[in-house]
């Protein structure tokens, strides 16, 4: 898979797991989160090499105001740097799940992992195991998923 190609090759994954970005279920979280773990194996052709951070995964949580109003956020992002002598450009990939905030999820606070110089199960287990993601994980409130892609 090319950089390019990979939001095409993520939502068509969601979607044969019969989800697409928007209003989704419990349910379909975890499918959300079953997909990216398997998503991320999947090699990109044309980014530097893992050793050199060329393609990393940032799990994270916590309550923004990014979209004008408070939200509890979940998110998983694939972030890929490209192979260039000079200014290599880093793409970013994320899955975020949105929530109403909640005294609940504004007492998790905030928080984040690096997959970088980590194997991938001890990286997920640590994502997963984030205060945040914890909750996530769950939670059987329905939450809004969205799927961004773009160079940072």
């Amino acid at each position: 898979m090319l950089i390019e190609d990979a939001v095409s090759a993520l939502l068509a994954s969601l979607a044969d797991v019969g989800v697409t970005p928007g209003r989704i279920t419990s349910d379909q979280f975890h499918a959300v989160v079953d997909v990216v773990n398997r998503f991320v194996l999947i090699p990109v052709t044309g980014t530097a090499p893992v050793d050199e951070d060329g393609d990393g995964v940032l799990a994270q949580h916590g309550t923004s105001t990014f979209r004008g109003r408070p939200q509890f956020e979940a998110s998983l992002t694939r972030q890929l740097t490209s192979v260039a002598e000079q200014d290599p450009e880093m793409w970013q990939l994320s899955c975020t799940l949105r929530w109403d905030p909640t005294d609940e999820t504004n007492a998790l606070g905030s928080g984040n992992v690096w997959s970088f110089g980590k194997s991938w199960d001890e990286f997920f287990t640590k994502a997963m195991n984030l205060p945040g993601w914890e909750w996530a994980l769950k939670t059987k409130q329905p939450a809004t998923l969205d799927v961004a892609f773009g160079m940072v």
